[in-house]
């Protein structure tokens, strides 16, 4: 869940490229309705819903994966079971989603780091032809340069494992060797071999 709300305030900071909150008492912070207001702009409540899909797949393929490791042998009815269980699961942590009240929770952090004039400001941008625009090819773009990404550091990240699993493995077989080494050299000698 912290992974949506990252992911959430990411891409609501990085679509919103606003001025810091100046200090004087000229520039007063929004009132809730006024961020309630961006929110409903910026589409956050659709946004927070197709990340908690993904999620909820995401969360899916694990369990699965962690099922098949435990229980690869399962039989029909151990596969029926687990999977009445996950739906469970499921479905009570994604229906009981409190969407609403973590966006009330998040109108504070808004309304500390932005002005009531920035926040009208970005309401008339993101209300108009353009600012539409961009909210409407905001998730393409994201993907495509979301795979970008990935084609660039793929490499690198396969590089890295091989790195981490050639250190776990060194650091298992120095563990195994030095516990080798104080079992044979931690046992007593019995005093009528040596004789």
């Amino acid at each position: 869940m912290k992974k949506i709300f990252v992911a959430l305030c990411v891409a609501v900071c990085a679509v919103c490229p606003l001025k810091a909150q100046d200090s004087t008492p000229a520039n007063a912070a929004p009132s809730v309705q006024e961020v309630m207001d961006f929110f409903d702009v910026m589409d956050i409540r659709t946004q927070m819903q197709t990340m908690l899909e993904a999620e909820q797949k995401q969360l899916k393929l694990s369990f699965g994966d962690m099922f098949g490791k435990m229980l690869p042998d399962a039989t029909p009815k151990e596969r029926e079971q687990f999977q009445a269980i996950m739906e469970s699961t499921m479905n009570d942590l994604f229906s009981n989603y409190p969407v609403e009240e973590i966006l009330r929770d998040m109108v504070p952090i808004y309304q500390k780091h932005l002005t009531e004039s920035d926040l009208k400001a970005v309401i008339a941008f993101y209300s108009s032809p353009a600012g539409k625009k961009i909210l409407h090819e905001m998730p393409a773009m994201t993907a495509e340069a979301m795979r970008v990404s990935f084609t660039r550091m793929q490499p690198k990240i396969e590089e890295v494992m091989k790195k981490m699993q050639s250190r776990i493995a060194a650091m298992a077989a120095a563990d195994r060797e030095s516990k080798g080494k104080s079992g044979t050299s931690a046992a007593p000698k019995s005093p009528t071999t040596n004789q």
